[in-house]
């Protein structure tokens, strides 16, 4: 596969798990009497790694959009700088007789009819 699919099918990827991230987010509210926060939030609140673990989601709230930001900066740049390598066009040399450009390897001129060797 050339690197374009690739790219494709990597931001499409990255493009579901944010879709199946947010679906979970917006089906899975609801857990009942205890608030807005839920039950994690009812005293000091859910953090594993005790304070520390407070600086991980800062953290990760500041890497996933940077994160996002990054790769399709990256696709952009990729995608751009494949267009811009196109192959160079074959030369061309005038036909002795109407003037036209015709490729070296050629035995006739396609326009007028003409042998060129």
């Amino acid at each position: 596969m050339k690197k374009t699919n690739w790219l494709l099918i990597t931001l499409g990827v990255i493009l579901a798990l944010i879709a199946l991230f947010w679906l979970g987010a917006w089906m899975g509210g609801g857990y009942g009497g205890y608030g807005m926060m839920g039950p994690g939030m009812m005293g000091w609140g859910y953090s594993p790694f005790g304070w520390f673990g407070m600086g991980l989601g800062m953290l990760f709230m500041w890497l996933i959009p940077l994160g996002v930001i990054a790769l399709i900066v990256y696709a952009v740049v990729a995608l751009t700088r494949n267009a811009g390598a196109n192959t160079p066009a074959a030369s061309f040399a005038p036909c002795p007789n109407c003037g036209k450009g015709v490729q070296a390897d050629w035995q006739n001129c396609p326009y007028c009819g003409t042998k060129l060797k």
